[in-house]
């Protein structure tokens, strides 16, 4: 009826009106119509069993597993029904990019907002203790030099201490714990930007996008100045892809003789481009110490695979950068000069620093670093995979496969502080992605061009009934390794409300020049106030493993002492030390008389040194 209605003379339609209605609409045909409903009412539903499933998780129901041992099923069973949405949206004739994007949206929530939903403050100390610079800058209006290296990158902190002294807030700590879903979406964001500059606004990309959300694993997307620069970097990529790359990067060099094309775009549309990525590149160059450089090499890849036009656009990133280095954090390399040169060709020392140092701790948490691991490799091997498909089809792939491949050449220059791959694998996984996309999109199976006739497209859009199977369940198993991996210290990086009211207190009691320490750094919220009024130190750093813990807290004798549960898990994990071991300590330290419990609020508790320390 619908085409012989379009066939009457009263109805003035187009040839390809009559093609999009006969492929996506029909109205009269039930069947049509659930399917368009199919991929929205997977993706309720998986909101639906998400939010079914949450339930408070506290530190003391973990163990060395972390959080995916304290997830129901329910709850789990959220990211496949997720997963079929997508693949089921993605399989379709033409996929309507609303529905992707809010599935999209809808994933980043469900992978990136699982801890804030669940547990109770922010976790990691070291986004408490970003908190604590931005505050120091925000009372004092400049950085505490000599205090710590980051302070020599004050931007991020900068841009932190003006909006919380703008919205009247003492402190970023209101930010802190929906943080990582704000940053690592705006990274998705930028990743979809970076994937439809490459591919189009296909299914690839959309496929790059998902690959990326799925498996994120570092955690680098706290507050902090790694997480603002990741984003400002992909910004960048994408802007440079999309205007100032050509041929682009998933297509192979034509030679002419008169050399390389510039982008088939206007030049005020490149010369705006141009001034953008001078802009990144200023406020980078005062934000982090690293990402500037990444940046720059990037564009380097792009210019020596004869991509970039200009070739001369890696320097505007790097001048700005490397004079930062030199004079902005001058503090932070006169005297130091070893740290930043020292480790430069020692692959062995990153790779023990990097990957062996890191297997310690009992089995659970060796078992999280396999998962690590695991995840790693399975995106490289389906990169290598998207690689040899795109490669079967003469589709050569040699700027995306070398983008790929140049983050590594970091681990060449330094061990970072033990975290050179993980930071590898951050500054990789954009380009990992793209080309992991490409083998995933062949699996999906051949669809019909947008332009083909309905009797065509019935035809041509039969596809192995495997691809969405096999492609729904890798995107499965990558985003629940992912949820695995991110969770699998909570048991000793994540705090209770009365953890945080705890340090507080000592916040509160300590005078200027006294010391508060915890347990452990990595087990503490220690560092969002006081920055430079008391001193803030780690019993672990004195007492290794925590032999006579008891004798090396009266040995260092802190003014006030925090000890949380989180602590205690820390030491069963690490160093095998017996549950309650902290609270032996408690007894131990008030039996001595040489500190008495000042605070305890749900299992955390402070002590004041007696005789003349803290709490008189």
């Amino acid at each position: 009826m619908t085409r012989l209605a379009l066939a009457l003379p009263g109805f003035r339609r187009s040839r390809a009106d009559l093609e999009t209605l006969t492929h996506d609409s029909v109205p009269d045909s039930p069947e049509w119509q659930w399917r368009d409903a199919l991929s929205p009412l997977l993706a309720l539903l998986a909101a639906l069993l998400w939010l079914l499933g949450l339930h408070p998780v506290l530190p003391t129901q973990l163990g060395s597993l972390g959080l995916i041992t304290a997830l129901s099923p329910v709850l789990l069973a959220s990211y496949p029904v997720l997963v079929a949405a997508v693949v089921l949206e993605l399989v379709r004739r033409r996929p309507r990019p609303r529905v992707l994007a809010c599935v999209t949206t809808l994933g980043v929530v469900l992978v990136y907002g699982l801890q804030p939903a669940t547990e109770q403050t922010a976790r990691l100390t070291v986004s408490w203790l970003h908190t604590g610079f931005a505050r120091y800058i925000a009372e004092n209006g400049h950085a505490l030099q000599g205090y710590d290296a980051r302070f020599s990158w004050p931007g991020f902190f900068s841009l932190i201490a003006f909006l919380t002294k703008a919205s009247g807030q003492p402190d970023a700590s209101p930010l802190l714990q929906w943080a990582p879903t704000f940053f690592a979406g705006a990274a998705v964001l930028g990743m979809r930007a970076l994937a439809a500059a490459v591919f189009g606004n296909g299914r690839a990309g959309w496929l790059a996008t998902w690959i990326f959300l799925l498996a994120e694993w570092t955690e680098q997307d706290y507050l902090s100045p790694q997480a603002a620069g990741y984003l400002i970097m992909l910004a960048a990529l994408a802007l440079t892809v999309r205007y100032l790359v050509r041929p682009g990067l998933a297509h192979s060099v034509r030679s002419r003789p008169g050399g390389r094309l510039p982008p088939a775009n206007l030049p005020r549309e490149r010369l705006a481009v141009h001034g953008l990525i001078l802009i990144f590149a200023l406020a980078l160059a005062p934000t982090h110490q690293l990402t500037p450089f990444v940046l720059a090499g990037l564009l380097l890849v792009m210019a020596l695979t004869r991509r970039l036009w200009p070739g001369w656009l890696p320097w505007l990133v790097l001048v700005p950068a490397l004079v930062w280095f030199s004079l902005g954090a001058k503090d932070f390399w006169q005297g130091q000069l070893h740290m930043v040169i020292g480790d430069v060709g020692h692959v062995t020392s990153s790779v023990d620093q990097g990957i062996t140092g890191r297997f310690t701790g009992d089995a659970g948490r060796t078992a999280i670093l396999v998962v690590r691991v695991a995840l790693t490799g399975a995106v490289g091997a389906l990169a290598l995979g998207g690689w040899w498909v795109r490669h079967r089809r003469g589709l050569h792939s040699l700027p995306l496969v070398a983008l790929a491949a140049a983050p590594l050449a970091m681990a060449v220059l330094q061990s970072y502080g033990g975290e050179v791959f993980v930071r590898c694998y951050l500054f990789a996984l954009p380009f990992a992605a793209l080309l992991a996309a490409g083998g995933l999109d062949a699996a999906l199976g051949v669809r019909a061009a947008p332009g083909a006739l309905a009797t065509t497209t019935r035809v041509t859009h039969r596809f192995p009934q495997a691809g969405p199977v096999v492609v729904g369940l890798v995107l499965t198993l990558l985003g629940v390794a992912t949820i695995t991996a991110r969770g699998g210290g909570d048991a000793y990086l994540s705090y209770t409300r009365s953890d945080v009211a705890t340090v507080a207190e000592a916040y509160r009691l300590a005078r200027p020049g006294q010391t508060i320490s915890g347990l452990s750094a990595d087990a503490t919220p220690l560092g969002f106030d006081k920055i430079g009024v008391v001193s803030q130190t780690s019993i672990e750093d004195t007492c290794p493993r925590y032999i006579q813990v008891t004798d090396c807290v009266l040995e260092t004798a802190p003014d006030y002492l925090v000890v949380i549960p989180s602590q205690d898990n820390y030491g069963q994990i690490y160093y095998g030390l017996r549950a309650g071991w902290t609270d032996r300590l408690v007894a131990d330290l008030v039996h001595s008389g040489k500190y008495r419990v000042t605070f305890d609020e749900g299992g955390s508790r402070l002590l004041a040194r007696t005789g003349g320390g803290g709490g008189r």
